[in-house]
């Protein structure tokens, strides 16, 4: 699901960057960012960044991405003498997305407020992998954090599971007769050498049994409380606290599977002298 940009977030930005930047200058930056217009919008400057946005948020696969990067220079810009009201006006752009708990960072992304250092982490690995599947899961645990706690737990669920499943293929692994978290995950950690039984030291060994504990976890939770299943008529109702434990619980184990699976292919490169 592509996250769009609230018509409000359009209408600062636009009067925004219209008041300093040039006609060419925003169809420069609409370009730069990834869009396509044919013909170019017309109208004043401010019609013409609402149209790029508008277009923006009807083609383009991930609209706030697209936002990100067309105001990166704007947002990263030092106020000075000469553009007195620069600073006001970032702060406008930062309370309307704030409105739609969303926060410009440093680099032109568009995230969720209250994003842990852990989830940047983990956004910025899966767009240099440019794992499809695992940024799709990613968009929907905060989409529904607040509005559906159980499809957003089984969105957490569903992350690890795209990401043990697209490391097994990667590297020719057998595939598990039943494809559910906890298979694929003993998998994964045997391959990767994070299985608990395979470590002597015992610091790192109860940590490891933690993330045996987070995929057992995430997934009983998805199962029993979820969007994915029925539930029995004894039930508790999932608040959007328990969602965000799930969540930050599956991008803890997954930016720690992901990097050591960087790690190891440097190391392979290093050895083949690639």
């Amino acid at each position: 699901m592509s996250r769009k940009i609230p018509t409000a977030v359009i209408a600062i930005v636009s009067d925004a960057l219209a008041n300093r930047y040039t006609h060419a200058a925003i169809d420069q930056m609409m370009e730069s960012a990834g869009l396509e217009l044919n013909p170019l919008p017309g109208g004043n400057r401010q019609v013409k960044t609402r149209a790029w946005f508008n277009h923006a948020n009807k083609t383009s696969p991930d609209p706030l991405g697209s936002l990100g990067r067309v105001v990166a220079e704007f947002m990263e810009k030092d106020n000075d003498e000469w553009d007195k009201s620069l600073h006001a006006d970032q702060e406008r752009v930062c309370k309307a997305l704030g409105n739609y708990g969303l926060s410009y960072v440093r680099g032109g992304y568009i995230e969720p407020l209250g994003a842990t250092v852990v989830s940047k982490t983990l956004q910025d690995i899966i767009r240099a992998r440019d794992l499809s599947g695992l940024q799709t899961e990613f968009n929907r645990i905060y989409e529904n954090v607040e509005a559906d706690p159980p499809s957003a737990v089984t969105a957490s669920c569903a992350l690890l599971e795209s990401l043990f499943k697209t490391f097994i293929e990667d590297n020719g692994l057998a595939t598990p007769s039943e494809e559910s978290i906890k298979p694929l995950w003993k998998v994964v950690r045997k391959d990767l050498r994070v299985d608990p039984a395979l470590v002597d030291d015992d610091d790192l060994k109860a940590i490891l049994t933690g993330l045996a504990a987070i995929v057992e976890g995430t997934g009983s939770l998805r199962t029993h409380k979820g969007s994915a299943h029925g539930r029995g008529k004894i039930t508790y109702k999932l608040k959007p606290r328990h969602a965000r434990l799930a969540a930050h619980a599956a991008f803890t184990l997954a930016s720690f599977v992901l990097e050591a699976w960087s790690e190891r292919e440097e190391a392979e490169k290093w050895l083949h002298g690639k």
